[in-house]
C-alpha cells in the first residue's frame, strides 16, 4: 500500500473513536494478533490509548511485523502507551526500511521524553543514517538542548537528508541553537557553513540576523548568496539589522541590504535607502535607486527625482527606469526634461520609455 493510503488509514482510525471504544481488552488483543489490517491497527490504537502495560510486548511484536502499515500503527501506539521499556524496540525501529515507520518511531520516542533522550543522543553518532535521522527528528521534537553540538556535526554530512533533518532539529530546539550556529557561520567547511546559514535564517532571532548581515560583506559569493536568501526569508524580523547595514560603508553589505529591503517593499526603508543616493560609490547609488523603485510610493518618487541629477549615466538610467516602474504622475515633468536634455543617449531613451509607461497607466 502506498504511503498516502497508510496515512489515510491512520487518520481514519484516529477520527473514529467510537470504533475503539466499542472494543473490549480481550477483543483488542485478539484483533492485534489475528485480525485484518484495519482491525490490527484499531486494536493497537486502543491498547496504546488505554495505557494497558500488558500490551507492551504484543505491540513490540507488531513493531517487527512484515506489514509496514502495522509497524507504523504499533510505533504510534507505543508512543501513546508511554512505557520506557519500549525505548530499545523503538530505537531499533529508527533503522526500519520504511521511512514512515522511522518517523512514527521517532515521534513515539519524543513522547517518552527524558528516559529516551540518552538513547537518542547516542544514535546521533550512529553509523546508520536512518537511525541518525530518526534521532534528530525525535530530539528536535523534544527540544533537547544537549543535542545541539552533535546536530551541528551533522551539518557537514555528505547526505542531504541527514543535513536537512539536522537543520529542522536545530530550528525546533530554538534559542539554545542560536549561539553555536552563529559560531558555525565562521566555518571553513562550505557545506556546514551553508547548512548553518539556512538554520540561522529560520530562527528569526536578532543575534542570528546580525550574524547573517556580517556575511553580506564576505568575498565568498556562495555565503553572501545564502545569507541574502536567509535574511530575505526572515522578513520584518531582519529589518533593524538591515537598516543598520546600510550605513556599514562596505559596498557589498550596503548593496545586499538594499536589495533585501527592496524585495520586502518595506516603506520604513525609504529614508535610509534614499540617503545612499549621495554615497561615493556609484554601484551603491544605482542599487539604492533600484531599491526605491521596488519599494514604490510617493516618498520614493521624490527621492528618485533628486537622483536624476546624478553625475553617473548608469545611476540616472536606473533612476529613470525606477520612476517608470512606479508610474507616479509627479515624475512626468522631470522625466520629460531628462528625455529632452540629458547628455546620454541611453538615459534619454529610457526616459522616453518611462513616460510612455506612465501614460499607459492613465
Amino acid at each position: 500500500m502506498a504511503a498516502k493510503g497508510t496515512f489515510a488509514l491512520i487518520l481514519a482510525l484516529a477520527a473514529a473513536p467510537a470504533l475503539t471504544a466499542a472494543l473490549t481488552v480481550e477483543e483488542a488483543y485478539e484483533n492485534l494478533g489475528y485480525g485484518t489490517l484495519a482491525e490490527q491497527c484499531e486494536a493497537a490504537e486502543y491498547l496504546g490509548v488505554a495505557g494497558d502495560k500488558e500490551a507492551l510486548e504484543p505491540l513490540i511484536v507488531a513493531l517487527g511485523d512484515e506489514n509496514l502499515e502495522l509497524r507504523q500503527c504499533a510505533a504510534m501506539a507505543l508512543g501513546e502507551l508511554g512505557s520506557s521499556r519500549a525505548i530499545p524496540a523503538l530505537t531499533r525501529a529508527l533503522k526500519d526500511r520504511d521511512r514512515a515507520v522511522q518517523w512514527f518511531a521517532a515521534t513515539a520516542l519524543a513522547k517518552l521524553g527524558e528516559p529516551a533522550a540518552k538513547a537518542l543522543l547516542a544514535e546521533l553518532r550512529s553509523d546508520d543514517e536512518d537511525a541518525v535521522v530518526g534521532a534528530a527528528i525525535a530530539l528536535g521534537r523534544m527540544r533537547e538542548p544537549r543535542a545541539v553540538d552533535p546536530l551541528l556535526e551533522l551539518l557537514s554530512s555528505p547526505d542531504l537528508y541527514v543535513r536537512e533533518q539536522a537543520i529542522e532539529a536545530l530550528v525546533a530546539i530554538g534559542k539554545p541553537s542560536v549561539g553555536p550556529l552563529v559560531k558555525t557561520l565562521g566555518s571553513a567547511e562550505p557545506v556546514a557553513k551553508k547548512s548553518a546559514i539556512v538554520a540561522v535564517g529560520r530562527l528569526a532571532d536578532e543575534k542570528a540576523a546580525a550574524a547573517l548581515v556580517r556575511l553580506l560583506g564576505e568575498q565568498d559569493l556562495a555565503a553572501r548568496h545564502y545569507a541574502t536568501v536567509a535574511l530575505r526569508d526572515m522578513g520584518p524580523d531582519a529589518y533593524d539589522v538591515l537598516e543598520a547595514a546600510l550605513a556599514s560603508r562596505n559596498p557589498s553589505t550596503q548593496k545586499a541590504a538594499c536589495e533585501i529591503l527592496g524585495f520586502a517593499r518595506d516603506a520604513r526603508a525609504i529614508e535610509p535607502v534614499a540617503a545612499l543616493l549621495d554615497d561615493d560609490d556609484e554601484s551603491v547609488r544605482w542599487t539604492a535607486a533600484k531599491t526605491l523603485g521596488a519599494i514604490d510610493g510617493k516618498y520614493a518618487v521624490a527621492n528618485l527625482i533628486r537622483a536624476l541629477q546624478d553625475p553617473s549615466p548608469r545611476v540616472r538610467e536606473v533612476t529613470v527606469l525606477a520612476l517608470g516602474k512606479i508610474g507616479h504622475f509627479d515624475a512626468v515633468r522631470p522625466l520629460t526634461a531628462v528625455a529632452e536634455n540629458d547628455p546620454d543617449d541611453a538615459v534619454r531613451a529610457a526616459a522616453t520609455d518611462a513616460l510612455a509607461a506612465i501614460a499607459g497607466r492613465k
